[in-house]
């Protein structure tokens, strides 16, 4: 009865340190990973709220990629505004110059023709700018230069034209960037816009009218104006919509990092607890290990 009787505390002994050993192997994964487990089947049999993590996992993905589309829409709207400046920078020039040139006897005009189809050109130029190798305004057509100046495309333009946007190939589609599921913003300008369209009419005006008489000139100074003013408002535009977009794009980095913090607590062990809890079974283990070379001893005597 003695020897049946110490085989099956051997048993028992050995049963308990392989449970010692499992747990000890599960706590010192905790520690060097700092999570309760690498898979969500281990994080549910530790009592995690799995369908929680997941949810809070796809709330931190998609919240990162709005935040990176919305910074990128932000940058890119800061290239359509500094092209904007750069245009009205141009306007206010031509608006000196025809004011010039209308002080002049028309004979002596021919330099301000010659600025004027510099300008044509250098706006062309600017227009068809490019970000992350996307045409800037073109509307949703971003792979193709949007604007040409030559003369078999634009015509030239007289004080009696009408609005003419023959330079310009793009179409009316703004891009626009998403801020939420529910919610989407619309930006930037395109190339055909009213105001863009009677700068390019003036300065066709200029360069392409001989004589340049007093008419051109005067009917060229008020679709300069014009278009100073439109240009204006571009710009306050685009700055308001850059501000409403990084407002977005604020507050989803404060959905992301709350859902980040929430998920990571989820997985995440106490330290300090997880490693107190490895040094009690690693002496649990050790004591085990030692009751059971007894055991081992005390059997070998017993049949001696």
């Amino acid at each position: 009865m003695n020897r049946i009787s110490t085989a099956g505390a051997h048993n028992a002994l050995v049963q308990y340190m392989l449970k010692n050993e499992s747990a000890l192997n599960s706590a010192e994964v905790q520690e060097s990973t700092s999570a309760k487990s690498t898979t969500y089947a281990g994080l549910s049999s530790a009592g995690g709220n799995v369908k929680l993590l997941v949810n809070l996992e796809s709330e931190v993905s998609y919240s990162s990629t709005l935040i990176t589309n919305a910074d990128n829409a932000v940058t890119k709207i800061d290239a359509i505004a500094s092209d904007i400046t750069s245009i009205s920078s141009i306007a206010t020039s031509l608006k000196t110059a025809i004011s010039e040139a209308m002080s002049t006897d028309q004979t002596s005009r021919s330099t301000y023709q010659e600025e004027a189809s510099g300008w044509l050109t250098d706006v062309a130029s600017i227009l068809n700018d490019t970000y992350g190798g996307q045409y800037l305004f073109g509307g949703s057509d971003t792979n193709h230069a949007p604007v040409s100046v030559d003369s078999s495309t634009y015509p030239a333009q007289t004080s009696s034209s009408g609005a003419d946007t023959s330079y310009y190939s793009g179409n009316d589609t703004l891009a626009t960037v998403r801020l939420s599921s529910t919610q989407s913003v619309s930006y930037g300008v395109t190339a055909g816009d009213p105001s863009i369209e009677k700068l390019m009419r003036a300065m066709s005006m200029i360069s392409n009218t001989n004589p340049l008489d007093d008419t051109t000139l005067t009917t060229a100074l008020d679709l300069v104006n014009d278009a100073s003013d439109g240009l204006s408002d571009i710009s306050q535009t685009l700055s308001d919509t850059s501000s409403r977009i990084q407002k977005a794009s604020s507050h989803l980095s404060d959905i992301n990092s709350f859902a980040s913090t929430q998920s990571s607590d989820l997985k995440s062990v106490d330290l300090a607890e997880v490693s107190t809890t490895v040094t009690t079974l690693q002496t649990s283990l050790e004591a085990t290990m030692q009751a059971i070379a007894a055991s081992q001893k005390m059997s070998l005597a017993n049949y001696l």
